[in-house]
Formats: structure tokens, sequence, C-alpha cells
């Protein structure tokens, strides 16, 4: 039977029964053959034996209700001890410095939780998911327009969101900065009904990055909004049959005179774009003949960045005049460096090539020119591929240039360029010399993801225990002040002082 233990109180229950002790060796060798065999008992065993079934299920009989009593009790005490962390819980969240944060703080928190325009739309996202946290919260997250300002409607990824969700955002934001990616592949209705919603809020537009089907098309250039408040705007088409041939122009923005920025890739067939008599652009990226973008310039004296993408060109160069002064310019993209010799840029600080080889030595030798006749000191040069030799001698005669970015480059490309600021020489001539440039940051950035990982393993084994600092897909790598800092990112990424995924849409 079981007993209490006098210390700590614990029931205890004995190694075996007392009706064991009497049996002698004989009558347990007899039990143990008896209990391996089929053979049944002796008359005179009987009554042994069920003596001892009468004991032992006493004894379970007592193991069963001590078992349901502690069982009982360790309910007992876990119910006890949920009900105190619950409790414990309570007091805990009430000491909270959150309940003590003040509404400014919280909201600019709030502000860096908005979703990148290239996210897929969620109510598990910010900003809905904030309205579901508790009653200040939720009061927060209203009291701020900006908060719901974004509105990205992606009809190729898919889901999005219904008219209902618009309409909820649009009332309660001030502005709208709309990203609207048709899929001329797709159902138009839901894309026309959520498009007319949008149109007849246009009066609070600020940004409009939109991609364009034969069935949206209509509705935009036919739009006759108010754009006071339009600021920024970008413009594709989904794909060629998105171009219906009765409109040959892009003028839905002549009322926009508020437009600092606009973008119109035309892609499939040139489509002039019309712009506000008065405006006060700042930057345009168009596709266009290159009579277009010289015309344009030449109108727009207070450009400080452009990308001059000349396309549907099939004259020749003009003869070279006298160049378009730009004397703000800060930042240019040309993906035919023959426009750098129209062009002077005294306060230019940037400038992408993406177009030709890079080995190509005209290439590099309009750009030493241009710079030598604006007389600037840019200091980043961006480009595409592997950059080579004729590209290094550039770098060697303008030591202002101490910043380099490099996009879709291979995965070997990278490791040797990477390699050759750590682990000089390296096989290919503009690696060897790459080390000895005036270089201070260098950027490179890949289109395919499985390169990024391959390099940011490179440069983990290169560096090795050197400060690495890895975010997502990009990696920053920190070391002297000799030493230039590398960042290596995905083309599509929102990197901080990068300026390659500006160009286009936002």
């Amino acid at each position: 039977m079981s007993s209490a233990c006098s210390q700590c109180g614990a029931f205890v229950f004995s190694a075996c029964d007392d009706f064991e002790l009497s049996l002698t060796t004989r009558s347990l060798s007899r039990f143990t053959q008896l209990s391996t065999t089929n053979s049944p008992p002796r008359e005179t065993e009987l009554a042994s034996i069920r003596s001892i079934v009468e004991k032992t299920s006493t004894h379970l009989a007592s193991l069963g209700a001590e078992i349901s009593r502690l069982t009982n009790r360790l309910r007992e005490l876990e119910e006890e001890r949920a009900a105190v962390a619950r409790y414990h819980a309570q007091n805990t969240s009430i000491c909270s410095p959150l309940r003590r944060m003040p509404t400014e703080i919280l909201a600019e928190i709030f502000s860096w939780m908005l979703p990148s325009p290239r996210d897929i739309p969620s109510i598990h996202n910010s900003p809905w998911v904030l309205t579901h946290v508790c009653s200040r919260w939720r009061a927060v997250a209203l009291s701020i327009p900006s908060l719901w300002s974004l509105v990205i409607i992606n009809f190729k990824t898919g889901p999005h969101y219904t008219l209902e969700m618009v309409k909820t955002q649009i009332e309660r934001a001030r502005s709208l900065k709309i990203h609207f990616l048709g899929d001329q592949n797709g159902d138009p209705l839901p894309q026309i009904a959520l498009f007319q919603l949008l149109a007849e809020h246009s009066a609070q537009w600020e940004e409009l990055n939109i991609q364009l089907t034969s069935q949206l098309v209509p509705l935009l250039m036919n739009l006759h909004g108010n754009f006071a408040s339009l600021r920024r705007a970008w413009v594709t088409w989904d794909a060629p049959e998105s171009q219906l041939p009765e409109f040959d122009t892009v003028d839905v923005f002549r009322r926009a005179i508020s437009l600092v920025d606009i973008g119109v890739y035309s892609e499939y067939r040139f489509l002039p774009t019309r712009l506000p008599l008065l405006h006060q652009l700042t930057r345009y990226d168009f596709d266009a003949p290159w009579q277009t973008h010289f015309e344009l310039l030449k109108s727009i004296p207070n450009i400080q960045e452009v990308r001059i993408r000349i396309d549907f060109d099939a004259e020749e160069w003009p003869d070279v005049g006298e160049p378009v002064d730009l004397l703000h310019l800060r930042r240019l993209s040309v993906n035919n460096t023959g426009s750098l010799d129209y062009l002077r840029a005294p306060a230019l600080e940037e400038i992408a090539v993406f177009g030709g080889l890079t080995d190509n030595t005209d290439i590099w030798d309009d750009l030493d020119n241009f710079v030598i006749r604006s007389s600037c000191s840019p200091r980043r040069l961006c480009l595409k591929g592997l950059p080579s030799q004729a590209m290094g001698a550039v770098l060697e005669k303008h030591p202002s240039l101490t910043e380099l970015a490099v996009i879709e480059l291979d995965g070997d490309d990278e490791r040797r360029i990477l390699s050759a600021f750590f682990h000089p020489p390296i096989r290919h001539p503009f690696c060897n010399e790459i080390a000895t440039y005036h270089l201070n940051w260098l950027r490179m950035q890949s289109r395919r993801r499985h390169h990024l990982s391959s390099l940011s393993q490179h440069a983990r084994i290169a560096l090795g225990r050197r400060e690495i600092r890895t975010q997502g897909c990009r990696t920053s790598v920190a070391r002297s002040a000799r030493t230039p800092r590398c960042t290596v990112g995905d083309e599509n990424s929102k990197t901080s002082g990068g300026w390659i995924a500006d160009f286009g849409p936002v």
C-alpha cells in the first residue's frame, strides 16, 4: 500500500507486497512456470493465486485512485498557472513603453512600415493591419492620410484590392500615389471598374504609375480630370496591341501644371508626349528619336535628371552645333553616347551609360569629350556589363569619378571585380587595374538573384572576419577609408544612395 513521506509528503509504494514474502522458493518457481505455459494450476494452488489476484486488484485500484487524484491536482495547477500568466501578461502590458509612446513617434513608426510599390497588396500588410491591433493604433492610423496614399493594383500578380477596399482607402487618403499595372490578357471588367473609380478622384492624384492595356488606353487618354496635384507620372503599355492606332500622342498630362517628373516608355510604337505649356519639370525619361530629345532639352532649362533613350530613329546624327547648356543637370543616363556630343552639363554629378558594348572605345571617347567640354566633375559612373580597359582610362583621367555602379553582370564577373579589391591580381585586364583606381564606392547588380547569393558567399570567404552586413539580397562590405565600399543588390531593389533603379517605374 502507499504511504506519505514524512519529509516531503510525497506518496511512496513498497517494491513488493507482503503476500509475496510468505511464498516459498518452490511456490515462486511454480507460479513462474504457470505464467509461461498454458498448464492449469492444481487445486491446492488456486487459493494462493486467487489471494494474489485479490491483493493486486486492490493495489491497482489504489494506484488508479492516486493517479486520478494527482491528475486532478495537476490540472488544477495548470489552470492556476494559466490564470496567473494571463494576469501577469495583462499587468506587464500596462507597463509597456508603447502605451506611453507619443502619438507623433507612433505615427512616424507607422510611416516606416508602409509597403514598397513592388509588394503584392494584402490586408495583412500595413496600413490595413495597423487598424486591427488596438483602438489607439486604429485611431492613429486613420488620422494619418499619408499612410493611405499608396494605392497598389497589380493585375499581373493578384490578388488585388476589391472595389470597396479601394473606396475606403481613397476616403482615408488626402493625396493618392497610384501604381496600376494592367494585364492585356486578363479580365478587362475589374480593371476598367477600378480605374474608373480612381479617375473620379483624379484631383487627388499626386503620382501615377500605370501600365496600360487596350481597354484602359481610351479611359486615360480621354480623361478630362483635374491634374493640378499630379507631380509624378509614368506610363507604359503592356503589349504591342495595347497601343491602339487611334491614339498617336500622349496629351493627357497637358493640364498637369504641377508635374515635375514624367516618364513615358512607348517601347512598341513612338507616341509623342504633350507637356503643359507652363511646367516645372526637373526630370524626364522618354524613349524617342534624338530630335525629340534635343528640342525637349532646349525647352526645359531647369532639368536636373534625365534619361535619354534614343529609339524609333532611322535618321543620321545631325551636324554638331552649339551644345545645349543644361546648367542644373545633376544626373544623366544615355543609351547612346552619341547624344553627349550635343550637350554640356557643368554641374553633372552622376552619369549612366546603358547602351552598346563596354569595350567599344567610341563610347569612352564620347564620355571623355563630354566631361572635358562640360568642365564638370562627376563622382559616379554607372554602366552595364563588365568594365573594359577603355573605361579604366576614363577613370584614371578623371579622378572625380570615385563611385562605380555595374549592372547585368554574371556571377563570374561579379567575383572578379569584388576579388580585385581584396585579392589582386585577377585574370582580367580591367580587374587587374581596378584596385589601383581612386574608387571609394562600388555597387554591383544582377538580374538573376542566385548570382547575388553566390557572390555574398564569395565576399564572406574573401573578407574573412571583416565586417559584412547583409540585408535582403544586398551585401554591404565596410573596410578602412582606403578600401571602396561595395554594395551588391538586385536591380529592382530599393537602396539608399543608389539611383540606377530610380530611372523607370518607382
